[in-house]
């Protein structure tokens, strides 16, 4: 994209096309991405709990908090119960205080205390088997297919075409727009959640160790990268973008939730090795700066 200096706008069909290119990285590295919001509100030890578990302990009956009432709630806290007792009860009482706050701001109060979990338990996690890793990427493939195939109106490009800068930075009449989504969102948020746990338990018991990326996992994730790119639905928008035509019709004819499997199935295809030691760069990476899970549930 060329900078105009004269202080306007690019054309908006330029825009469209670079943003559905856009899309290909951003719904296919969603489990990764996950990882790297900004930094969540700080909690100290003792209100994560973390630091309290141990190998040994005996996980306490689970609690679920009123109103959390989906499968998807009810397997993040018998799972955090069994992998971390103190956190769990931790939580339990955060939003035992907050029961009567909108599902929005209880779910914002658990996906950061479990960025702060995660962080936590990361050297655990860095070291979990790759199945966890295929699990993860399976479920995020079969959750988008199912939302083709259910025609969701959030799968059709024409709901992002006209998407803008301007769009974005009203974030409550974002927010409105895309209520709909809240709920999925939170579900495959804290199936996600779910299944690090279960990596981090494992990884006690059965860790594998890993070194650094090497200049052949770099090549093998620039081929997945360039497959993507050469996806039928991307190939004309990526011509579109280079030479400035009008990509309107392209991106409104656009199945983000077609693209965002073929992505993950992309990467899916990764070497495990290299899947590996991507993954465990990126919770180290998580580890050092940090981890805000919060906007999972919302815009």
């Amino acid at each position: 994209m060329t900078f105009d200096a004269r202080g306007g706008k690019p054309p908006a069909s330029r825009n469209n096309a670079l943003f559905a290119v856009a899309v290909v990285a951003v719904v296919g590295g969603a489990f990764m991405l996950a990882l790297k919001f900004p930094v969540a509100p700080k909690f100290s030890p003792a209100d994560t709990g973390s630091h309290t578990i141990a190998a040994t302990v005996q996980a306490p009956t689970a609690q679920v908090p009123s109103g959390w009432t989906s499968e998807a709630a009810q397997t993040y806290f018998a799972t955090l119960s069994r992998v971390d007792p103190g956190a769990s009860t931790t939580l339990n009482k955060r939003l035992a205080r907050i029961s009567g706050k909108p599902r929005v701001e209880q779910s914002e109060i658990v996906f950061a205390h479990a960025a702060n979990v995660l962080k936590d338990h990361a050297a655990d996690l860095a070291r979990a088997d790759t199945r966890h890793l295929d699990d993860i990427l399976v479920m995020t493939r079969d959750r988008l297919r199912s939302a083709s195939h259910s025609g969701s109106a959030w799968c059709q490009g024409a709901r992002f075409a006209d998407l803008d800068q301007a769009s974005f930075s009203d974030r409550a009449a974002l927010n409105r727009e895309l209520k709909m989504l809240e709920e999925p969102l939170r579900d495959y948020g804290l199936a996600l959640v779910s299944h690090l746990l279960v990596a981090i338990e494992d990884a006690r018991s059965n860790p594998v160790s890993r070194g650094a990326l090497t200049q052949t996992d770099k090549a093998a994730m620039q081929g997945v990268m360039m497959s993507m790119l050469s996806d039928p639905q991307v190939m004309p928008l990526l011509m579109a973008a280079q030479t400035g035509g009008d990509a309107d019709k392209l991106v409104k004819s656009l199945n983000v939730c077609d693209l965002g499997a073929t992505a993950v199935t992309a990467i899916k295809t990764l070497p495990q090795d290299t899947k590996g030691r991507a993954f465990a760069d990126l919770v180290r990476q998580m580890e050092l700066g940090g981890g805000d899970l919060s906007r999972l549930s919302q815009f």
